[in-house]
């Protein structure tokens, strides 16, 4: 009797390893359309009875993707007339779905061992389709569906880290990461998904083209400042770009923005000593100028406004920002030593003022050269009102109408 019992356990037993797909999987397998599959799947993903099944059914909808996908590449490689969003369609879908199958893949059967059915054979048939994907990019952007181009770059990028093709020489040799990571950032710019794009970057900024690196790091932080809504999102900008300076010591981008930044939201001890530990970086000095205008310290603004080249981007700023420190001071001089009511001077301080005006004056000329129209900076007032101190009728004449 024991015996009996004992067999029929065993016999319950086989019945239950061995019995076969479920009803949800044989449906999903049964699927001719890729629509009818993924809808099947949609709604019995709970049904499948374990990760096998799952990893079979989404592997099915590999299949149909691909059928879908080589029957219309077989008409473009045969210059025959093909609709490229169907074949970009597809082969978005067959990434997707073949990510999404080497998850389960990979997983541990019933026994506890890791026996994967799809691994190799997806791999190996994928990577056409993401040549097919990052394609599909492109002629989004230039047809400036940024949404689709987004999607499309973000998932060549994803399918890069996911583990269907970990360890793969072809992703190891990959040219395109840093270009897609690129232009999926730029997409999400567009769209003004500033979060988005922040994060796309990241591959870009390590490209091995420079243009790229520097396009990347200059959007890169662009989506990082617009994406401040809040006190807290102001806070971590200053945390996130204070890592980037850790990370790329040696970037301007990088540098100017955590200074600006600092600047902006007058954090000007952490600003004086990120100067201090930087005084090679083309800013430092502008900031430490700037530091000392903000306190009124004139004489040391235009000290260290004085050290900036001709050469350097912002030059145009510096000298700005010069000409009014030394506008200040004549100021200054004029309320120190202008009589109160009268606001006459003797003729030594007079000499002195008109001076301190003249040199004012050279740096707004210069201002005038480099920024005939104001595009940049307002410097007409200022500079008539040198001219009317100084007595030059004819040139502040020549002025009042601008």
């Amino acid at each position: 009797m024991k015996k009996l019992m004992m067999m029929a356990m065993m016999l319950i037993a086989a019945a239950t390893t061995f019995a076969g797909d479920s009803d949800a999987l044989k449906a999903i397998l049964k699927a001719k359309t890729y629509a009818d599959a993924e809808q099947l799947l949609k709604t019995n993903l709970s049904q499948l009875a374990n990760d096998e099944e799952k990893a079979a059914a989404y592997n099915k909808l590999v299949d149909l993707a691909m059928d879908a996908f080589n029957g219309e590449d077989n008409k473009r490689l045969l210059q025959q007339p093909f609709d490229s969003k169907v074949l970009y369609a597809n082969a978005y879908n067959a990434l997707v779905n073949a990510i999404e199958c080497d998850k389960y893949d990979q997983l541990p059967n019933a026994k506890g061992k890791i026996k994967p059915r799809y691994h190799n054979k997806n791999q190996e048939r994928l990577n056409t389709v993401r040549i097919a994907v990052i394609n599909g990019g492109v002629e989004y952007i230039n047809n400036q569906d940024n949404k689709n181009a987004y999607d499309y770059f973000m998932l060549y990028l994803n399918s890069a880290k996911s583990s269907l093709f970990a360890g793969s020489d072809i992703i190891k040799t990959d040219a395109n990461l840093g270009l897609a990571s690129y232009y999926a950032g730029r997409a999400a710019i567009l769209s003004e998904e500033y979060g988005k794009a922040t994060a796309a970057f990241d591959e870009a900024l390590n490209d091995t083209s420079a243009e790229i690196r520097d396009e990347a790091f200059r959007l890169k932080l662009y989506a990082m400042n617009n994406n401040q809504k809040t006190a807290a999102d102001s806070a971590k900008y200053v945390a996130d770009l204070k890592e980037m300076m850790v990370k790329y010591p040696h970037n301007d981008k990088v540098f100017g923005a955590l200074g600006d930044a600092l600047l902006q939201q007058e954090k000007t001890d952490e600003l004086t000593a990120l100067c201090n530990a930087n005084p090679d970086q083309p800013l430092a000095g502008i900031y430490i100028g700037m530091i000392a205008m903000n306190d009124k310290k004139y004489e040391e603004a235009i000290a260290a406004f004085s050290k900036i080249s001709p050469d350097h981007p912002s030059y145009l700023q510096v000298i700005f920002n010069r000409a009014v420190c030394k506008l200040n001071v004549a100021g200054e001089f004029q309320e120190k030593y202008a009589n109160k009511n009268t606001g006459a001077m003797t003729p030594q301080n007079e000499a002195k003022f008109k001076e301190l005006l003249n040199d004012a004056r050279v740096d707004f000329e210069t201002v005038r050269e480099l920024d005939p129209d104001q595009n940049t900076v307002r410097w007409v007032v200022l500079l008539r009102n040198i001219y009317y101190n100084l007595g030059d009728e004819a040139k502040y004449k020549e002025l009042e109408n601008m």
